[in-house]
């Protein structure tokens, strides 16, 4: 079996008296794409934000590549390739689409502090930012402000964002929530598209049911904090313990 790109080793963290995710130990692997799923309060985004770096554990390891990231800062884990989607709006409003992709890569180029460069290093930015626009297929909205774009595709601006950093861990919180039926696809579709890579890991937290048998490799599920089932997205969601926790949110499994 191929070793883990990233993991979590008895992952613990506290609020008070509260213990809101649980010792949760688990391998994550490249070309899979694993979704996260729970009822509300069970953990899933406190969990990844802890994998993340928003939030630091009370116990407990996260592992990049067998490294030990966990007293890293977000920013220094996005260095290392642990790439977070739609947690912040990390958009320039007033900047058009296409130099919000340039100024990405040229920050994953190390030039972001150079502001005198080679004619040919502003070409090759600039057609690498030209890649990303046409994979999250926004070429018209190129030279377009970036807070006049739909909501749909503010967020797939954000996805050429994270691709535009070139990491090999995707992570993703609920991609489509607020999306309209017109939008969502869309976005599933660029996520699909990073799937088919068998070099990148994806994280997927996720409540609805279509958007999880749409996408899921493998499912884990967490409860109370705690992960109570993990594997292929069949066997997990027809289990009787899934089952009995999403008693009375059958809406979700439906």
């Amino acid at each position: 079996m191929q070793e883990p790109s990233l993991s979590t080793r008895d992952l613990t963290i506290r609020f008070g008296g509260h213990t809101a995710v649980n010792a949760v130990t688990c391998d994550f692997r490249p070309g899979e794409l694993t979704v996260i799923v729970g009822p509300n309060g069970a953990g899933k985004t406190t969990y990844f934000n802890m994998i993340s770096g928003q939030l630091s554990p009370s116990d407990g390891q996260v592992l990049k590549g067998g490294e030990d990231i966990t007293s890293l800062s977000p920013s220094a884990r996005a260095k290392k390739g642990v790439g977070r989607a739609f947690q912040l709006t990390n958009l320039f409003p007033r900047l058009s689409v296409i130099e919000n992709i340039r100024l990405a890569v040229q920050a994953q180029s190390g030039d972001g502090r150079r502001f005198f460069k080679r004619v040919e290093a502003l070409t090759e930015l600039t057609d690498m930012a030209q890649h990303y626009l046409r994979a999250t297929h926004l070429e018209a909205k190129a030279d377009m402000q970036a807070a006049l774009l739909p909501h749909g595709d503010q967020r797939k601006l954000e996805v050429a964002l994270l691709m535009a950093m070139e990491p090999d861990i995707y992570m993703f919180d609920e991609p489509t929530a607020g999306m309209s039926l017109d939008h969502a696809p869309d976005v599933l579709n660029l996520i699909a598209e990073i799937k088919q890579d068998t070099t990148k890991t994806v994280l997927l937290v996720e409540h609805k049911m279509d958007v999880v048998r749409r996408l899921a490799d493998r499912i884990i599920v967490l409860h109370n904090g705690e992960l109570i089932a993990d594997g292929d997205p069949g066997e997990v969601m027809s289990s009787q313990i899934v089952k009995d926790v999403y008693l009375g949110n059958a809406g979700e499994m439906a």
